[in-house]
């Protein structure tokens, strides 16, 4: 019986990780805005239409993005992965531009359009500066950027396992309004800081006392 050798393995867990995030991140976004009357504006265009085209912006990300992570994919089909990449990144930025719009202008809780307008734009960032680094052949750095583009495609998923665990992690916070707002804070800037810990902080600290 063949043995599956540590890095495949890994390949094959991140990869069951990141479709189940992006499964749960579907299966609330759409009970959440889509299902309940009421959710999506009163009419097509004050509201609903924009929702609709971030979900559609969003499917490719969702759909394609963990594929990318899996390193036998990127050495054996580099076509693929590249076609998958740029599906990614128009679905990336169309859905951070909506997100800043939705957030920024039409958002109807006040304490979370802030938040939602530096989440969409540190996303769009994020995804041009991987694009520009791939199409530069830095990939080490274009890698890193992928994470952080990824990490910040996933905040709806953060922001709704926050809900979900909300009397838990926000028990300080009694007040209902300061609660979201601190959810909506925290569900990418805790992720983000994660992420720069693991990429940028720990080894930059490492690389200094090697030195």
């Amino acid at each position: 019986m063949n043995r599956i050798s540590l890095p495949r393995f890994r390949g094959y867990f991140l990869l069951s990780v990141v479709s189940a995030l992006s499964l749960y991140y579907l299966y609330r976004a759409i009970t959440y805005r889509f299902v309940p009357a009421g959710r999506l504006g009163p009419t097509l265009f004050n509201k609903q239409f924009w929702y609709f085209s971030h979900l559609i912006f969003a499917l490719p990300v969702l759909s394609g993005a963990p594929l990318q992570f899996i390193a036998p994919i990127r050495a054996r089909a580099p076509h693929w992965h590249r076609a998958v990449g740029k599906a990614y990144v128009v679905g990336a930025c169309g859905a951070a531009l909506l997100a800043i719009y939705l957030g920024a202008i039409v958002g109807e809780y006040e304490g979370s359009r802030l938040s939602l307008a530096l989440t969409g734009s540190l996303w769009l960032f994020f995804t041009l500066a991987a694009w520009r680094l791939a199409v530069g052949k830095n990939f080490v750095a274009h890698r890193a950027f992928m994470i952080r583009s990824y990490t910040m495609a996933l905040v709806l998923v953060w922001l709704r396992l926050m809900y979900d665990f909300q009397d838990y992690l926000f028990f300080y916070v009694t007040n209902p309004d300061l609660r979201d707002a601190t959810r909506e804070w925290a569900s990418w800037v805790v992720p983000l800081l994660v992420v720069e810990l693991w990429l940028a902080w720990i080894p930059t600290v490492r690389g200094r006392k090697r030195a």
